[in-house]
């Protein structure tokens, strides 16, 4: 994984980027229809048309989900704090809710497609450079992710032994593409080895 380092000129600028309202908003689609169709399956059975009272528990605990993950889907659209800041300290990441990884603590950074989060941000870290929190849930979340996708498990074989963090780059206010290159423009300057 060794590039030639390229920090000869000024550092990047540092860069915020935020959740995306209308990418996450398209996700609550789905929630109410959830809604809509279990209203109906209840609803057709009587004669009178839908009554609320007479919603089974499957039903109304089906309703309960639809609306706990729209408002969880809200609630992250209007989120005002970054989800992703790069710059000179390393990479704040808001969610997963990993803190800081200083940039000592990046070994490699690559970017993939994986089945449940679309298109993911992966880091190799070297856990004894991370803080405790972010430690934490690199030593909880090893080997779950790379059973979602090969790709995965590809980078982790590259990463040499060292764990990785995935961060989901899909629902985010600048494309996929974008973050990428602001990724390896900051991996370039600050991570990689010089020759």
């Amino acid at each position: 994984m060794p590039v030639e380092k390229q920090n000869s000129g000024p550092p990047p600028d540092p860069v915020n980027i935020y959740p995306s309202k209308a990418k996450l908003g398209v996700l609550i689609i789905p929630c109410l229809f959830g809604i809509g169709m279990t209203l109906q399956t209840d609803g057709a059975e009587g004669a009178g048309g839908f009554v609320l009272a007479e919603l089974s528990w499957v039903n109304i605990l089906a309703i309960l989900i639809c609306l706990f993950v729209a408002f969880l889907l809200l609630q992250m659209a209007f989120d005002r704090k970054p989800v992703i800041v790069f710059d000179g300290k390393g990479i704040y990441c808001q969610r997963p809710l990993l803190g800081t990884i200083p940039w000592s603590a990046v070994i490699g950074m690559g970017a993939a497609n994986a089945t449940l989060m679309r298109r993911v941000l992966m880091i190799a870290v070297d856990p004894g450079q991370l803080d405790e929190e972010a430690r934490t849930y690199v030593r909880n979340s090893v080997g779950f992710l790379n059973l979602i996708s090969p790709q995965l498990g590809k980078f982790q074989k590259q990463a040499e032994g060292y764990p990785s963090v995935h961060i989901s780059i899909s629902h985010l206010s600048r494309s996929a593409r974008q973050i990428e290159g602001l990724a390896q423009e900051f991996v370039l300057y600050y991570v990689a080895e010089e020759d």
